[in-house]
């Protein structure tokens, strides 16, 4: 998750002593390093458990697991545009982010405690999908804040990678041990790993040394808070690549959210995967993030244009998606196949995500960075809600197999359809970005 003016923070030389300001931010950024990867180590248990927990123990019907779904991105509708002005009028964004852990962290305790003395319900799992969506909410826009302080605008794209890889490299021992965890010692014992990893995480952010103080002008009113929330959505209407980035950026959305509410019940009821085993058939994406990122931190190095990246990533996240439906026969050819439907999509998905931030962050001021970054989550949690209720309603009706192949080829139609413009305008948009000869 996750000052004083440090726009642009010095590089600290080799001999700079234990008190210089650049060693204090190199020892913040790997304060935050750690944090976040103790966390995403820790979310990867809750991740396999719920659905586990939601399809085993209270046997929810697929419509059920996409309201469940649904819960996570509906308090982003609600509070996304409110969220993303405060975030630009919060001045201590780190101890924002240290109260949202510490929510979090209760919030899962409550529900690990329920599991543990039998009085859990899908109502419960709702209703911890609701807190943690709208956590994130702040969350998301307060991170970036966050993390441009630390390493000034030029070096969010290599810090967004190393956190980035990380986050997968703990993913993917998360789910190499969170099925066996579940299957011996219960999906309580799952989530209190998960508790833990919020509270460490609230730790390393206390301990930074950096001054944890954005500048901020006078207080507007409410009124002119809300006003100004709406500023965000400019940056995906102002030209035709941006109109371009935000297709493309609903619509795998929309598509992931549909595949990852059926993704459990696809993998335990339809191709009947162990319990046991059901982790660690993820483990194959914590390697593809991990690759994803670093292939990002190679493509997207000064110079290059990172919003051919983006596009092409992203597509290849859709087409990677029709992979899950495809999955069948013997369970350990179904079981690849499946794996290959998982984690070929993150392996894209890390690449565009990196590529996101860099477009974004180098296309908005420091003053409207929390509006934009909430308004990207409002069209996101839109897209998701959409996913995964409508994945889950088809799931309904036309069984598991068939909602996904439904999902996958239409996002795959609307992708297709405008990626040859959208690779136009990029094109435009960095030619424009380029300096003149005569300004050089």
């Amino acid at each position: 998750m996750s000052h004083q003016e440090i726009a642009e923070p010095a590089q600290a030389p080799e001999s700079a002593g234990p008190g210089d300001p650049g060693n204090a931010v190199g020892r913040d950024v790997s304060l935050y390093w750690c944090g976040q990867t103790a966390s995403a180590f820790g979310s990867t248990f809750t991740a396999i458990a719920l659905p586990v927990v939601a399809v085993v123990h209270l046997h929810a019907s697929p419509g059920a697991i996409g309201l469940i779904s649904a819960a996570t991105t509906a308090p982003i509708l609600l509070l996304g545009f409110p969220a993303g002005a405060l975030a630009d009028r919060i001045a201590r964004p780190r101890r924002t982010l240290v109260l949202l852990d510490l929510i979090c962290a209760a919030a899962i305790g409550v529900v690990a405690l329920g599991l543990a003395v039998g009085a859990i319900s899908l109502l419960w799992l709702g209703l911890l999908c609701v807190i943690m969506g709208a956590s994130s909410t702040l969350s998301a826009a307060v991170y970036f804040l966050h993390l441009r302080q630390l390493v000034g605008p030029e070096g969010i794209g290599g810090a967004r990678a190393r956190l980035q890889a990380g986050q997968y490299g703990a993913a993917l021992v998360g789910r190499l041990l969170a099925g066996p965890a579940i299957a011996v010692l219960g999906a309580a014992a799952a989530l209190s790993v998960d508790v833990a990893s919020y509270l460490l995480s609230a730790t390393a952010l206390m301990t930074m040394r950096s001054p944890d103080v954005v500048p901020r002008g006078p207080a507007p009113s409410v009124l002119t808070m809300m006003r100004g929330a709406m500023a965000g959505m400019r940056v995906f209407t102002g030209d035709a690549f941006h109109r371009a980035l935000g297709l493309f950026i609903v619509v795998p959305a929309a598509t992931m959210a549909g595949v990852t509410a059926l993704t459990g019940p696809f993998l335990l009821r339809v191709i009947h995967l162990p319990t046991a085993a059901y982790g660690s058939l993820f483990a194959l994406s914590g390697l593809m993030g991990l690759g994803g990122s670093a292939v990002a931190a190679r493509l997207l190095a000064p110079g290059r244009d990172p919003r051919r990246v983006m596009l092409m990533a992203f597509t290849g996240a859709v087409v990677c998606s029709l992979l899950l439906p495809l999955a069948a026969g013997p369970l350990p050819l179904a079981a690849f196949c499946a794996a290959m439907g998982i984690g070929l999509p993150v392996f894209f998905g890390a690449v565009a995500n990196v590529a996101v931030s860099s477009v974004l962050v180098a296309d908005m001021s420091e003053d409207t960075l929390g509006r934009a970054m909430a308004a990207l989550q409002v069209c996101l949690a839109g897209a998701g809600l959409i996913g995964a209720l409508g994945c889950g309603v088809l799931g309904d009706l036309v069984g598991v197999r068939g909602a996904l192949w439904v999902m996958g080829l239409t996002a795959l139609g609307c992708v297709a359809l405008s990626l040859p413009s959208a690779l136009r305008a990029a094109r435009r948009s960095h030619d424009a970005a380029r300096p003149s000869p005569a300004s050089v």
